[in-house]
């Protein structure tokens, strides 16, 4: 009894704070994947917030929560949902079996960020994908550029894989493993580290952002680029602090969500990947580069493009979400 007293009083403390006459209302903005140091944070969540206050003329503040304080990322849709925080980011591939419809963005592929956030956003304005989302208000939809092979030993052809313990951190990562012939450890970011430098994992599937983020750089030194799954995120809000707010609070953060906001997280994860890699490839002793053309022909033959063909066979209405969202990733590289 205590516990759900305890509970529902946490809840109702972090429900949106409703405004005094001339006061702001304040939004609690769960962002469980990051903290200040992360450039997610001075890149794409500080400026974004920045812009949205500006907008609102004082109508609106949007108060940070980093880590566990409000939620993690196992459970922060849940949060967002029940109130707990009156919005939040996450990463859809850390919530189990949420959304199957979404995971389209996860497929081995080479869709950098900005054009594969406008693809996400428009399969799900069309309707393709918006049946995952109806706890919610969602601002908007982006993804993580594609993840690649990161190991401690040489990796000439795809023989090589076999058999070397890599470790996961998504179920996705996990079955792309297995396709490659090695074995997944399955972990979380904050242990792949010491599993990698007691050589419990040989290396790890994990972009140039977890590389530097996760220090994962100073225990892997191969680096292979081919692209091996992306990850999906969202940025959403409950929906009775939506329909509460003042109408210029409303407004701002009706201006920085949508198409335009999708594209320009994406753009946002492009710049930051961009700079990690920068980081990486400074760093002396690395090995980066693609796998040589005729290995490269023989993982799109033999794993990406089964791995593709039975998502589509097996998610409902997949071939429809895949064409429909390649068709505006191909719109968007083409503008370019």
């Amino acid at each position: 009894m205590i516990a759900k007293f305890a509970a529902a009083a946490l809840a109702a403390t972090l429900f949106a704070v409703p405004a005094m006459a001339d006061e702001p209302t304040t939004l609690r903005f769960a962002i469980p994947g990051s903290g200040q140091a992360s450039p997610t944070w001075s890149m794409l969540w500080e400026p974004w917030i920045a812009e949205v206050e500006k907008d609102s003329n004082g109508a609106l503040k949007l108060q940070p929560f980093f880590g566990g304080t409000l939620a993690n990322l196992f459970n922060v849709y849940d949060r967002v949902a029940s109130a707990v925080a009156d919005m939040g980011t996450g990463v859809h591939g850390s919530i189990g079996g949420k959304f199957p419809l979404s995971s389209v963005v996860e497929l081995p592929s080479d869709i950098a960020g900005q054009e594969g956030a406008a693809g996400f956003w428009k399969i799900y304005q069309d309707g393709l994908i918006a049946s995952e989302y109806g706890e919610v208000k969602v601002l908007d939809l982006f993804i993580y550029p594609q993840s690649f092979l990161n190991t401690t030993k040489p990796i000439a052809k795809l023989d090589d894989i076999k058999g070397l313990k890599l470790a996961t951190l998504t179920r996705a990562d996990a079955e792309m493993v297995n396709r490659l012939g090695a074995a997944p450890v399955t972990t979380s970011p904050v242990t792949v580290y010491e599993m990698i430098q007691r050589r419990g994992a040989d290396g790890i599937i994990i972009g140039w952002l977890g590389l530097v983020g996760f220090k994962l750089a100073e225990v892997t030194n191969q680096h292979v680029l081919v692209g091996l799954g992306s990850g999906g995120a969202f940025l959403i809000m409950n929906k009775d602090s939506s329909e509460k707010l003042p109408g210029p609070a409303r407004a701002a953060l009706d201006k920085h969500s949508g198409y335009a906001a999708s594209k320009a997280a994406g753009e946002a994860m492009d710049r930051i990947y961009a700079r990690s890699e920068g980081v990486v490839r400074g760093l002396p002793g690395h090995a980066i580069g693609p796998l040589a053309p005729a290995e490269f022909e023989r993982y799109r033959k033999e794993i990406a493009t089964p791995v593709v063909g039975e998502w589509s066979a097996r998610i409902p209405n997949g071939a429809a979400i895949l064409a429909a969202y390649r068709a505006e990733v191909m719109k968007v590289r083409a503008e370019k």
